[in-house]
């Protein structure tokens, strides 16, 4: 079916009122607009959506004091403050920015004056959201809105161009959904963003024999540029420290894949690696039903590497095992189902779980999970996430809720910690870059950021790897490490993620150490400045080794790479930390941005100076030989320039450096 362009515009236009005074705007104002979208060029309406559907209308209240959660987080994470690590309790954390009753008793009130039963609304958990069933005619009506069915590649999705409220509701509630927000399917099982998998396995190395486990003992690093075993880190990073407290210490690792681990690779890896752990299984944390079973038709995933590595560097140290489940959908799913069970008051406030991205729990659908798992699980101490968005893809307003949770969790004292991506400055996992729409494009030459590294309030890990011939006797004099970059094939590299936010403004305990090092590239690059927001929150906070880790898949020996596994190395440092201050009678160290950045921890890390990230792909020429003769010219996908330099101090390709762990525990025990 054919539309021309008038019909088209038409069919768009919101539906106009008249603009006598009644009632309703006499009591709470005009209509005016409260959020609108950008109708892209290739999305078509269809029809208009029939007026007997209903529409599970949730109406997301305001939040209290949400402006002041910055200052809140920085007053308990400064070390230079005096309430430097006065954590508050989850309680606390979900009675300061509850809604206000008034803003619930408004909304209510409105809805039941526009004509809804007070029995058809429904307020949830801390009154942060209320729920109307009603079918597409009544909210058309009560939003001042036409819904419309549009063509999105061949699949039908459900929005509206813009929708109006009473000019006296927007200081009560943030949105409404589903409204403008685009791919929404109503009545149906609601897809979500495809999350990047950031670990990759290695391809040249996939058999080599198991490495002694005395590599990296009696300072020597022989062999870590090209095989990396616990010894290896353990050297680099002077983790000689054995916890003492780890009946009140807790480090989680979160999985949302269904190729979780065998326990048989697990073994076979502590045998060679850390004997005392033979027969342990990290503790599983069910999320939604999630299980520990592996699917019989896929293979071993990242998930057995990760554990591997986290578990024998934080050896005594139980490690909690989140898995989410996601078996109705595949590997389609987001980040806020962990942050669901982590937190009840967060699975309702701001509106709850957006069904655009998230899955719809509890699932009314034959075969959809029926439960949801919602403030049932206690926060570990330290969590690592081994996965990444990039930052284009979702909505800002949902970024800013995430973001501000990460910033609750941070005050309860809890370290959350995300890779930074695997392709350079071009973002989590694809290295292409964006093009002057903020897509990405093959093209592009705006910089790609990566989620959630983007959100000042976790800590971003990018990649380094342990140079040729590095010797552990010089570690005092020279880092061994230099940024990563991998040569995957044919000049293809993957690369430690780093980068500025397009959405979120620097943060002031950055500013500092990311102003140094905007004026070093305005002398040594001033042309890669146009590239990215130099006002944005800057990242990878702090790097590790994401290069050629030796692992067991499926019983046989293969190397990985990737910052899935720079992240739970990062994690289990500061695991060992949070254990020496439990020791010492302190609490854990929780959001460290501040004092990572801090000028007395800057002897605390392993400055990589060496090397530079990934730019831009784009589209190139290879020529193929054969007896020196050209048979074919192919166009394939190529790098277009570098991303960033690393310096002395801070710098956007590995962050303020590597972690000794040393000097990390004695500079954390002389904090409160």
């Amino acid at each position: 079916m054919r539309y021309n362009s008038l019909a088209s515009l038409l069919l768009l236009l919101p539906l106009l009122r008249p603009a006598a005074t009644t009632p309703l705007t006499a009591r709470y104002g005009e209509y005016v607009v409260h959020e609108k979208r950008e109708v892209p060029s290739e999305t078509r309406p269809v029809r208009r959506l029939e007026g007997h559907v209903t529409v599970p209308l949730r109406i997301a209240l305001k939040q209290q004091n949400i402006e002041l959660l910055p200052e809140y987080l920085m007053s308990v994470s400064d070390p230079s403050s005096a309430s430097y690590g006065e954590h508050w309790s989850h309680e606390e954390v979900a009675g300061h920015f509850a809604p206000s009753k008034d803003s619930s008793d408004t909304v209510r009130s409105w809805l039941i004056d526009a004509g809804f039963h007070p029995g058809r609304l429904e307020s949830k958990h801390n009154d942060a959201w209320i729920e109307v069933h009603a079918t597409v005619s009544e909210v058309e009506t009560l939003l001042n809105t036409q819904y419309h069915v549009f063509d999105h590649d061949g699949e039908e999705r459900v929005a509206c161009h813009e929708y109006s409220l009473p000019s006296a509701l927007g200081e009560h509630l943030d949105f409404i959904t589903p409204t403008v927000q685009p791919n929404v399917k109503i009545a149906k099982r609601l897809n979500r963003l495809p999350l990047q998998p950031d670990g990759r396995k290695g391809r040249d190395d996939a058999h080599r024999l198991l490495p002694r486990s005395g590599t990296a003992v009696n300072d020597s690093l022989a062999g870590c540029d090209t095989a990396v075993v616990p010894g290896c880190l353990k050297k680099i990073y002077n983790m000689t420290y054995t916890p003492k407290s780890t009946a009140q210490n807790s480090f989680g690792i979160v999985s949302y894949w269904s190729d979780t681990y065998l326990q048989s690779d697990l073994d076979t890896f502590f045998r060679n690696f850390s004997p005392s752990l033979v027969g342990t299984s990290p503790t599983l944390v069910s999320i939604n039903g999630g299980s520990i079973e592996l699917d019989p038709s896929s293979d071993v995933g990242e998930d057995g590497w990760i554990l591997q590595y986290a578990m024998t560097l934080a050896d005594p140290q139980p490690v909690q095992f989140l898995q989410v489940n996601n078996p109705q959908i595949g590997e389609i799913f987001g980040f806020n189902e962990w942050l669901d069970a982590v937190d009840g008051s967060y699975c309702t406030s701001d509106g709850g779980d957006d069904f655009t991205f998230d899955p719809q729990l509890p699932n009314p659908l034959p075969g959809g999970f029926k439960g949801h798992s919602c403030g049932t699980v206690k926060a570990p101490h330290v969590v690592s996430n081994s996965q990444a968005f990039h930052e284009y893809q979702l909505s800002e307003f949902y970024k800013r809720r995430q973001c501000n949770e990460f910033a609750k969790l941070g005050l309860m004292g809890v370290t959350v910690l995300y890779s930074a991506g695997n392709t350079g400055a071009a973002g989590a996992q694809s290295g292409y870059c964006l093009d002057s729409n903020g897509s990405e494009n093959l093209n592009g030459t705006q910089f790609n950021p990566g989620w959630p590294a983007a959100c000042p309030w976790i800590t971003a890990v990018g990649g380094t790897q342990v140079k040729a011939n590095a010797s552990a006797a010089l570690l005092h004099n020279s880092p061994a490490e230099e940024v990563w970059n991998q040569d995957l094939t044919m000049g293809f590299f993957e690369s430690g993620g780093g980068g500025f936010s397009n959405t979120f403004a620097r943060p002031a305990y950055q500013d500092t150490a990311v102003g140094k090092y905007l004026k070093f590239l305005s002398k040594t690059d001033p042309g890669i400045l146009k590239n990215f927001n130099t006002a944005g929150r800057a990242f990878p906070d702090i790097s590790a080794n994401a290069n050629m880790f030796v692992s067991i898949d499926n019983g046989s020996v293969e190397t990985n790479s990737g910052t899935s596994g720079a992240t739970p190395t990062v994690a289990a440092i500061i695991t060992l930390v949070n254990d020496a201050r439990i020791s010492a009678g302190k609490k854990p160290v929780g959001f460290i941005n501040p004092t990572i950045y801090s000028e007395n921890f800057a002897t605390a890390f392993n400055d990589i100076v060496d090397g530079t990230s990934q730019g831009c792909k784009g589209r190139r020429w290879c020529s193929f030989f054969d007896s020196g003769v050209v048979l074919i010219y192919v166009q394939v996908q190529g790098d277009r320039g570098g991303g960033f330099e690393a310096t002395r101090g801070w710098d956007a390709a590995t962050g303020v450096g590597t972690p000794n762990l040393g000097r990390l525990i004695e500079k954390w025990l002389s904090l409160p």
